[in-house]
């Protein structure tokens, strides 16, 4: 029973470790994302996240590409253990960045010509949008296809969390083993005791019985 604790103890500092962590990821690029677009300003942090938004603007488009296809990798993968968990997070994802794809569309499209007539922005103005529908296009025609569209980055990294959840899944199915193996050894060991107990007395009881038989016998 000893051997089998450290194993848990450590699982759930790695599961507390790693879920702080992703809070912590995760109000940092919030932070960043409302301070590059001067909805407030800390001193320092502004001048921080406006110079992390010129670098990482040609990057933007990229995102939200990347993210539905973990979303559908994760979906037409088959079962493993954790996968509805993986739906959710990878769905979040892709409902994180619904919001900001769809005023990028609109960019593309506004009723802001000559007589409210519609006009679409040219590639030159608007390259970036124009990429990021462009891929996200790409990724639903070459899931739909079986294609390889990611190159594989997102097939290892996929396959990494199936093997690292059925790694885990396998150690807790060992020490539930091992632990209903313990139990079952604990229950044997104490019906053992139990029989030898009763077993004792009644050799006993059938003693004094023989005793006062014998007794009665000599009066």
């Amino acid at each position: 029973m000893a051997s089998s604790e450290p194993p848990k103890k450590t699982s759930k500092l790695r599961i507390l470790f790693a879920v702080a962590m992703l809070i912590t990821l995760l109000a940092f690029v919030v932070l960043i994302s409302l301070l590059a677009v001067d909805v407030f300003t800390v001193p320092y942090l502004t001048p921080f996240a406006h110079f992390l938004a010129i670098i990482l603007a040609p990057f933007v488009p990229l995102l939200a590409p990347l993210m539905l296809g973990a979303f559908l990798k994760v979906c037409q993968h088959p079962p493993f253990p954790g996968k509805q968990m993986w739906v959710l997070i990878t769905a979040s994802w892709v409902f994180n960045q619904v919001a900001r794809v769809c005023k990028d569309i609109g960019r593309l499209w506004s009723f802001t010509g000559t007589d409210d007539a519609l006009e679409i922005c040219g590639v030159r103005e608007c390259k970036g949008y124009w990429v990021e529908v462009g891929l996200l296009l790409l990724v639903v025609l070459g899931q739909w296809r079986g294609w390889r569209w990611d190159v594989g980055l997102v097939d290892k990294w996929l396959e990494a969390i199936v093997e690292q959840a059925v790694k885990t899944e396998e150690k807790k199915r060992a020490l539930a083993l091992d632990r209903d193996v313990e139990q079952g050894i604990g229950q044997d060991e104490k019906k053992v005791v139990v029989e030898q107990v009763v077993g004792g007395d009644m050799e006993k009881t059938a003693l004094l019985i023989d005793v006062e038989e014998k007794g009665d016998g000599k009066i």
